[in-house]
């Protein structure tokens, strides 16, 4: 098995379009085409982790953070912290790959698991993705309508959360002159034809254009397709960044905050509010969420839960929602067990390890 179809089975899961503007998910370096040996999964990458995979066998490293970012990287030294890692890698004929705010957004990803923890019920995305689908509009004769649609269901078109194969079809009459030069499927040249067509509509994710176009032009009859590529304002319910949710029963704060430890397994926090006040409704967000605060606040939420919070940012506790800084690494250090489960359960050609070397770099004195 190479290591192309490993990270295939990754973005089925949580696919590289979910991630956010800035992010660098997918391959970090190395070649892909080459035969597993074993995979590595972490939080963080480093050259500890690294040693670890190579003492292991494994020739695939697969974090949560990127190594690199869209800003990137001028310069690979190996006396630089990123560029040493980069030149062990390649030294060991390794591929490190990264998966960050794709499985944050995505469904059963950071932030659901976050959710869970804490047994958050009736739970919501707090920023639903937006321009995540567009729509699919194309007209094709009727006798050749179900290969097309059934080539495009094949690479992921007309899927709406739990449901997939969806679309719409309308039957009608198109019309059509081919011109001198023409090569037309049906009709002649310069003679008006009418053709029994059908009308189909579906959704795809947007980072799947180039593939609709091109499984488009080469299903389809005619020499000129007709279709239509649509922007759609929706909202995904079930995927973006963060989650908005009840727990099964409303407590004070300081047993709210008892709760979190325990769930969460941490031992310090920052927190700002009113300390009389009961909780229930509750927001989190994996990693620095500082940027969903006001968004926390205005969906009522009793409490929001994350991290990176700035000096400035507590004030806003004074809108009534309890604001509790947990560490951004304590938010979602369980992300490398999703990844973890995911390729055990999938894979069984291959060992796949859980890094045991790294640990939170920061420490509280």
């Amino acid at each position: 098995m190479v290591i192309k179809e490993v990270t295939k089975f990754l973005e089925q899961k949580f696919p590289l379009y979910l991630q956010e503007d800035f992010d660098n998910c997918g391959v970090q370096c190395g070649d892909v085409r080459q035969e597993i040996t074993g995979a590595m999964v972490c939080f963080e990458m480093s050259e500890q982790v690294i040693d670890e995979a190579i003492e292991k066998g494994c020739n695939l490293v697969i974090s949560h953070h990127p190594l690199i970012l869209k800003r990137g990287i001028t310069k690979i030294l190996p006396t630089d912290r990123v560029g040493a890692m980069i030149c062990k890698a390649l030294a060991h004929n390794m591929v490190l790959y990264s998966m960050h705010t794709n499985i944050d957004s995505g469904e059963g990803g950071g932030n659901d698991v976050f959710a869970e923890k804490l047994k958050l019920q009736n739970v919501k995305v707090l920023e639903p993705h937006k321009g995540l689908y567009r729509k699919l509009v194309v007209f094709v004769p009727a006798d050749h309508a179900e290969q097309l649609k059934n080539a495009l269901f094949e690479i992921g078109c007309g899927v709406q959360g739990n449901y997939d194969h969806c679309g719409y079809s309308l039957k009608g009459q198109g019309q059509f002159r081919p011109l001198d030069g023409a090569n037309p499927f049906i009709g002649k040249e310069n003679q008006v034809e009418q053709v029994e067509e059908e009308r189909i509509e579906m959704i795809y994710p947007t980072g799947l254009q180039r593939a609709v176009v091109q499984t488009l032009y080469k299903n389809h009859p005619y020499e000129e397709p007709a279709f239509d590529l649509l922007p759609l304002e929706n909202e995904s319910r079930t995927i973006g960044l963060g989650r908005l949710g009840e727990l099964p029963e409303a407590m004070p704060v300081s047993e709210f905050l008892e709760y979190l430890k325990d769930k969460l397994g941490f031992t310090h926090c920052r927190y700002a509010g009113d300390t009389t006040k009961m909780i229930r409704k509750v927001a989190v967000c994996g990693g620095g969420g500082s940027g969903f605060i006001d968004l926390a606040i205005a969906s009522g939420a009793d409490a929001y839960v994350s991290g990176d919070f700035k000096y400035h940012d507590f004030f806003k506790s004074h809108s009534g929602t309890l604001l509790v800084d947990i560490g951004h690494y304590e938010g979602e250090f369980f992300i490398k067990n999703i990844i973890f489960d995911l390729l055990k359960e999938k894979f069984a050609t291959f060992a796949t390890f859980s890094s045991t070397l790294e640990k939170l770099e920061v420490k509280y004195f």
